[in-house]
Formats: structure tokens, sequence, C-alpha cells
């Protein structure tokens, strides 16, 4: 390797590289600012429905109320995120935040915020941060390079565990010096910070001569592309499978610290620095550990050590030894995460990246919630012995996973748009017109006929992924060696962008399958419009 090679290398596997780029060092930074806030703010209102109302259950509510808009709204956030420009909206959703904060602020200083009203802002607010999140997620690969990005998701967790770290002690602060209001004004100031940084960053327009897709067609294509991208169903597979045993810690802290280690909220505080501490840790150590062991070695020997976490402290009695494990655990749990959102960034290309990245967030939100309420009820009837020691085991058993759902081969899937035109029957059809029939038709010689057949599955995969509703092959009893591809778009200008949304794994299935084909020229292909047949009563 060259030395200009070699220092390349060198910066990219640097935890910090991504920090070198201006806009992505000013994003990070006014991130941290506004997850600072938001945690701020969640101190502020839990805080402030306790003085509004006896009851505990609308301080649960809270929490309900602040998950309860991505359940409900993550498929179409992600849609939006490839649907529109995503600086755009980004810069709305954060304005929208900003003043939900800034309405909900003025209302609490003039004494009119109720339990009502501070939950229904708590829902609006989330519906912001829903909404912005996948586009928020996809922009990372647009800042920083293929090499560096990582890094650059590694910092990104570095950025969401050191303010979950600081913002609620700041938040408790903040609360009793200048009360919940002044608070809620304080987090509705910090989103100015990213409305900044977005603003000023110039992305490069993705020019289109297409029109928009609807957003219930946006949603089916995510749906199916996951369907249909084996490399991104194993991730799910593993993060849904990790997170829903990771889950009994954060859910059972509170209560280990109560009734196992007999100490007070602000033990539990510190606490829970020390799990953040160690994500940060871990955070900063993975860029390096990933030029050493792969993917699936990382989230082996990371998931084996927090098992041993979760054992070992389901045995402990005392705050400073819960302390150090605690720390190993939060070492242990943001390399397991930061792996597989790594893997999910490095098999999304950019037309369903929002979509893909919503999912995947999704899978970790269902994964967390389920696994805690059953940890919640197991150590509610055995013990929180037996819940963490059974949550313990069950993490070693999902490392089973791996042998069949292996996050290496995220790795070699290509996603670069390729912008190669397949070839089609040259006609001038509405954009809405449709469904339309792609036919494709080979002529494959009886002693490639398995080969073929083996690369046409690949093949009808890469064609749901890019769109096709349908798929399909056929063979002609009377010709063997003629063999016809059918695939199924909604109209015509979906299949256009099918072409469009070509990438380089595409192109070489679509390749396979044409070597095989007799005859100097391409596999002729005819397109076929639906004649919607009306049935005559």
């Amino acid at each position: 390797m060259s030395s200009a090679g070699l220092a390349v290398k060198v910066r990219a596997s640097s935890p910090w590289a991504p920090l070198r780029i201006g806009v992505f060092r000013a994003l990070w930074i006014a991130s941290v600012v506004s997850n600072v806030g938001s945690w701020m703010h969640l101190v502020a209102a839990s805080w402030l429905m306790t003085s509004l109302t006896s009851s505990a259950a609308p301080v649960a509510l809270l929490s309900t109320a602040s998950a309860l808009p991505s359940f409900a709204l993550a498929l179409p956030a992600g849609a939006l995120a490839d649907m529109l420009d995503r600086r755009r909206l980004i810069l709305f959703t954060q304005a929208w935040q900003l003043a939900v904060a800034a309405i909900l602020g003025v209302l609490t200083l003039y004494h009119i915020t109720n339990p009502a009203v501070l939950l229904g802002a708590t829902v609006v607010l989330g519906v912001g941060t829903t909404l912005g999140m996948p586009a928020f997620s996809a922009i990372t690969p647009e800042l920083v390079s293929g090499e560096e990005l990582p890094a650059a998701i590694s910092l990104n967790s570095v950025a969401v565990t050191s303010s979950q770290m600081i913002g609620p002690a700041i938040g408790g602060v903040m609360v009793a010096w200048i009360g919940s209001g002044g608070v809620f004004l304080l987090n509705a100031a910090s989103f100015l910070s990213v409305l900044a940084v977005v603003y000023a960053w110039r992305r490069a327009k993705v020019l289109s001569t297409l029109p928009p897709e609807h957003l219930s067609s946006a949603i089916r294509s995510g749906m199916r592309y996951v369907g249909n991208a084996p490399e991104l169903r194993a991730v799910l597979v593993r993060a849904a499978a990790f997170v829903a045993c990771y889950s009994a810690l954060p859910a059972l802290l509170a209560v280990i610290t109560r009734t196992r280690l007999h100490e007070t909220a602000s033990v539990y505080g510190i606490l829970l620095g020390g799990l953040g501490i160690g994500g940060v840790v871990g955070a900063l150590v993975l860029p390096r550990i990933r030029g050493r062991l792969t993917p699936d070695q990382i989230t082996m020997v990371f998931s084996a050590l927090y098992a041993v976490c979760l054992v070992t402290l389901a045995r402990l009695h005392t705050f400073q030894a819960a302390f150090v494990v605690l720390f190993f655990a939060g070492l242990a749990g943001m390399g397991v995460m930061s792996s597989l959102s790594i893997a999910a960034q490095s098999v999304l290309p950019a037309w369903i990246r929002g979509r893909g990245l919503a999912i995947f967030q999704l899978v970790f939100q269902v994964g967390f919630a389920a696994g805690a309420a059953v940890w919640g009820v197991l150590a509610n009837g055995r013990g929180l012995t037996t819940a963490l020691t059974v949550a313990g085991i069950a993490l070693v058993v999902q490392m089973v996973l791996g042998i069949r759902y292996r996050l290496t081969a995220a790795e070699d899937v290509d996603v670069e748009l390729v912008g190669q035109m397949e070839p089609y029957v040259p006609v001038s059809l509405a954009p809405d017109d449709g469904p339309i029939m792609l036919t494709v038709e080979y002529r494959i010689p009886a002693e490639h006929l398995d080969e073929f057949l083996g690369h046409a599955a690949e093949l009808g995969r890469a064609r749901r992924r890019d769109g096709a509703m349908h798929w399909g092959f056929y063979s002609d009893p009377e010709d063997p060696e003629r063999h016809v591809e059918t695939f199924v778009a909604s109209s015509w200008s979906e299949h256009l962008r099918q072409s469009q949304r070509l990438t380089g794994a595409d192109a070489a299935a679509i390749a396979r399958v044409r070597a095989l084909h007799m005859g100097e020229a391409d596999p002729p292909v005819k397109a076929l419009i639906s004649d919607r047949l009306k049935t005559r009563t």
C-alpha cells in the first residue's frame, strides 16, 4: 500500500476523523446541544406533572405520550424522508419542536398548563421528533465518506449517550432554579443550534424528471424492499433479539437501586451515568476494534460481556461494584448497537435509506418495549436475580442467530446507484398509466439452465427490491430454450423509478442472468399496459 493510501486508512480508522469535516462537526455539536435540551425538557415535564396531580398515572403516561408517535408514524416518517428534500424536512420538524416547546414554556410560566395540556404537548412534540428522525439519520452518509461512516455513526452514538448522561442532571438543577416553564423555553432555544447548521448546509440537489411518489406507495415500497433484502433482514433479526434481552438492565435498574442496593434517586442517576460513560468509551474504541474483528465477532464478544454484566449485577449489593459493572455493560451495549447501526446503514441505498432506518428504529423500539415488559413481569413474579439471570442466558442463546444471520454479509453489498437504464419498448405513456407488465425474453442453452435458474432467484429479489409488485419466470414447453421473465410495476413512472433505483448489486444480478443468454443482442424487452377491463352486469 502506498504511503498516501496508508494515511487515508489511518485517518478513516480514527474515531475522531469525521469531526474534521466542518458540516458534520457543526451538526454533531448542535445535536449534542439539542439532545441535552430534550433531556432537560423530559425532567422538567416529569417534575411539573408531579406538582399538577397527586396521581402516579399521568406521570407514567408521559412516557407513553412521548413514545406513541414513534409507533404510529415511524413508517410514514421514513417514507417522507425519502420522498421530500431531507434538509427541508429537518428544518420543518426542528421548527415544529421549537414552536411546541416555546408555547408550552409560555403556558407554564402563566400557570395555564394542566395535566391534559402537558400530555397533549408531549404527544405533539413527539410527532415532530418522529417525523424528523429518519431524515436526520439518513443524511450522515451524505456528510462523510464511506470509509468514515462507521466512525461517524459511533460519534452520533456518543452524542446521544453523552447528552443522556448530562441532560437530566442539568435539567434537575435548572428546574430548581428557573422552574419547568423556563426549562421548556431553554429546550426551545436548543433547537436553534440545529436549525442554524442545517439552514447553512447546502445539500446537493437530487434532480428527477419523475413525479413524487405517493405516501402509501412509498411505504409499500419500503416494506417490499425489506422483504427482499436478506442482508437487511439479518440486521433486523439480530437487532430485535439483542435489544429484547438488553432491555432488562435499563428497565430494572431503578428497582435494583432501590431494593437491592438500598440507595436513593441521586445514586440511581450516578449509576445511569456509569452506564453512559461506558457507552461513550465503547463508541470511541469501536472504530479501532473494527479494524481487527469482523462485525459478527464484535457483536459476539460484546454480547457475551453484556450477559456477564447482567448475571453479575443480579448478585451485587454494593453501589461501587454496581457502578463498575454498569460501566462495562454500557461499553458492551454500545459496541453491539453501533455495529448493528453501521450494518443497517451499509445495506441501504440512498433512495430507500429513510424508510429502511425508520423500520430499523421501529424494530429497536418494539423490541425494547416488549422485552422490558417481559423482564418486569418476571422480576415481579420470580425476583430480580431470576429475571437478570434469565436475560443473561437468553442473550447468550440469541448469539446462535449469528450462524444464519451474519452481519458480515452487509459489507459485501454494493448499494451505490449505477444509473443504468434498462432497454424497454420505446413508447410514450403518462406517468400514472398502469399497471405495467414488463417481459424480458431469454434464450438459454440446456446445459446452462440450472445455473440460469439459480441466478434468476437473486434477480427476482432485485426486481422486487426496486419496486416490482409481482415477479415470475416462465418457460415455453414448445421451445425449451425460450424463457420469459415478467414483473409488474404499479404505473409507468414507477417502472422508470425502478431503473433509477438500480444499485451495483442489482446490476450484477442482471448481468449474471444476461451472460447466459444466447446471441449478441440484449434480451428483448416489451411493456404491456393493463386494459383495466370492467365487468358488465
